[in-house]
This record gives C-alpha cells, sequence and structure tokens, in this order.
C-alpha cells in the first residue's frame, strides 16, 4: 500500500492509509529481520484480525462509532471477528509455544499465512531497514 499523498492528514481516510502503511511496513522488517537474527531468536508477525472494542474507530463519524461499537460486536459472536481477550489469548498461546511457523512468518491468530504480495519484496525490506538503521543512529 502507498501513504495517501492526496488526503488531509486529518482525515478518517488518510488514518486508515497510515495504519495500512505502517503495518506493511512492520512486515518489512520482520522480513529483513528475519534474515538477521541473533542465534535462538524467531521472530514473527502477528494478526489478531478484527477486534472490536479496541478504540480504532474512536475517530470516526457518529454512525460509524456506532456501527462499530453496537454492531460490529456482535461479529465477535461470529467466526468474522473476536474480542480483545480471545486475541490476547491467542497472542499469549503464539508467545509460550515452540515455533509454529517459519521465521519471519504472518501469523494470523494462531495460523501461518502469507502476507499480501506486495509484503515480499526485498528490495524494500532493504532500504526501510537501512533507513531505520540512519535514523536511530541519529537518536
Amino acid at each position: 500500500m502507498t501513504p495517501a499523498t492526496t488526503a488531509s492528514t486529518d482525515t478518517l481516510t488518510a488514518g486508515r492509509a497510515a495504519h495500512s502503511t505502517s503495518k506493511l511496513a512492520v512486515i518489512h522488517l520482520v522480513h529483513e529481520l528475519a534474515r538477521r537474527p541473533p542465534a535462538g531468536v524467531d521472530i514473527f508477525s502477528w494478526n489478531p484480525g478484527f477486534v472490536p472494542g479496541t478504540g480504532l474507530a474512536r475517530d470516526a463519524s457518529a454512525v460509524q462509532r456506532f456501527a462499530v461499537k453496537r454492531i460490529m460486536r456482535l461479529m465477535t459472536l461470529t467466526p468474522l471477528s473476536v474480542s480483545a481477550r480471545t486475541a490476547g489469548q491467542h497472542l499469549a498461546r503464539l508467545v509460550l509455544r515452540d515455533q509454529p511457523a517459519e521465521n519471519g512468518a504472518c501469523i494470523s491468530l494462531d495460523e501461518a499465512e502469507p502476507s499480501s504480495a506486495e509484503s515480499y519484496d526485498p528490495d524494500r525490506e532493504r532500504e526501510l531497514w537501512h533507513a531505520c538503521d540512519q535514523v536511530s543512529a541519529l537518536a
């Protein structure tokens, strides 16, 4: 995904674009770090899926907030989403058990699955790694 360049930075659309772009960046960094891990360290990205009630829509319109708060929470009764508690339990199990997947994998709840095709770009992963390295050296 590419950052929204034409949207105002204070719009919900711009916020969603920033959220998606940051998730892609994390996956790029996980892939690159998986190529350089210290001995005995495994690294994964983790996706809890749709978790209503986390405040992610706090800046949405009143109608959207109502839908997320009242209607979307009902989705936790279906396989389409999970509660924050359930997502936390999945994350705890992931952290506490043996390696569930290949180093650098994306884990959705507790299953390894491929991320988007765009997230597998070694050149972008390396470029982002070097940019982060340069920025952190300044600090």
